[in-house]
């Protein structure tokens, strides 16, 4: 079973997702993002049974007042086995920093594939917590889906900005 909650953050309504069968996060989507998919798809209203999602909204509210710099939340996204292995490298970017769409298909083995990498961030069902707003491109600047170029500077900023 599915359960979901909609928070407020300082990037628009997040819409978090817990899989009870996982026991894990199974999506995080800003309300508006392109991938977001149907609300139908988030299962039922959180009602109290998933108590994962109070665990994740604290974490977001430390992330954005720069207090967290990594989710300790069980995080398992559905995914191909290539995108599975993209979103585990973007986890090894570190807090405040970039990596390339070049560099990160590097990581994955697939020097060639930086576009595949870049359709698989832009796919990432739980932004934030694998954190695809660190993928740049090969200029250094912020491109792509996922939650959209404006949120992935703010993001970015916070983080530069964190003690």
């Amino acid at each position: 079973m599915r359960c979901f909650r909609v928070v407020d953050s300082p990037i628009g309504a997040l819409t978090l997702t817990w899989d009870t069968g996982l026991d894990a996060v199974a999506g995080l989507h800003v309300h508006d993002q392109r991938e977001r998919g149907p609300d139908s798809a988030f299962g039922e209203p959180d009602e109290g049974r998933c108590a994962g999602l109070a665990d994740l909204a604290g974490e977001l509210d430390e992330y954005f007042a720069g207090r967290r710099r990594r989710f300790g939340v069980p995080v398992d996204p559905p995914g191909t086995p290539f995108s599975r292995a993209v979103w585990a490298a973007l986890t090894e970017v570190p807090y405040g920093e970039v990596t390339t769409y070049g560099a990160l298909a590097a990581a994955v083995g697939r020097p060639r594939a930086a576009q595949a990498v870049g359709t698989a961030n832009a796919r990432n069902p739980v932004s934030l917590l694998v954190p695809c707003h660190r993928v740049v491109n090969a200029a250094g600047r912020p491109s792509g889906g996922g939650p959209g170029i404006a949120r992935k500077r703010l993001l970015l900023a916070l983080e530069r900005s964190s003690p």
